[in-house]
C-alpha cells in the first residue's frame, strides 16, 4: 500500500517540488513530512501548488541558468594536488573529494565536497577526470593533476 505524497523541496531520486508521488508509508510518515519536504496529497494542498506552479518555474529556470553559468567558469579547469608518493608514483593515502574542494578553493572557487563526483579513489600521481553537479540537469568536467610532494 502507498501513501500519496507532494513534494515541498527538490529530492534526488524522487522528484521535483510540487510532484505528487506515491511512496511508502513508513518513509512519507518518518522522513518525509516531519523533515518537511513533503506533505500527505490533499485536494487543498494540490491548489496551493498549482498556485505556486508559476513562481517555481520560474526559480528553476533562475537557478538552472546560474548553475550553467558556474559550469563554464570551472569546466576544464586543471586542478594540481600534492601528496606523498613512493618510487613508483603510488600515493601513501589517496586523494578525496575534500582535498579537490580545498583544491578549488585554493583558486577561489567554493564547493562543497558532497558535489564533487571521482570516478574512483586516486591512488597514483598523474592526471585524472573530475566531474562536479551543479545542478541536477548540469555537470562541469575538470582534471586532477596529482604531484608527487617534493
Amino acid at each position: 500500500m502507498k501513501t500519496k505524497i507532494i513534494l515541498q523541496k527538490d529530492i534526488p531520486n524522487l522528484g521535483v517540488a510540487g510532484d505528487a508521488k506515491d511512496v511508502a508509508p513508513g518513509y512519507a510518515r518518518n522522513y518525509l513530512i516531519p523533515r518537511k519536504l513533503a506533505v500527505p496529497s490533499t485536494p487543498r494542498a494540490r491548489l496551493h501548488w498549482d498556485s505556486l506552479k508559476e513562481k517555481v518555474d520560474g526559480e528553476r529556470k533562475t537557478k538552472l541558468a546560474a548553475a550553467q553559468e558556474r559550469a563554464k567558469s570551472i569546466q576544464d579547469v586543471v586542478v594540481t594536488i600534492s601528496g606523498r608518493a613512493g618510487q613508483d608514483g603510488k600515493l601513501y593515502g589517496s586523494i578525496t573529494q575534500a582535498d579537490v574542494a580545498r583544491a578549488f578553493g585554493a583558486k577561489g572557487i567554493v564547493l562543497d565536497r558532497r558535489w564533487i563526483e571521482l570516478k574512483d579513489a586516486i591512488r597514483t600521481t598523474g592526471e585524472f577526470p573530475g566531474a562536479i553537479r551543479l545542478h541536477p540537469q548540469v555537470r562541469a568536467t575538470f582534471k586532477i593533476q596529482v604531484q608527487s610532494q617534493a
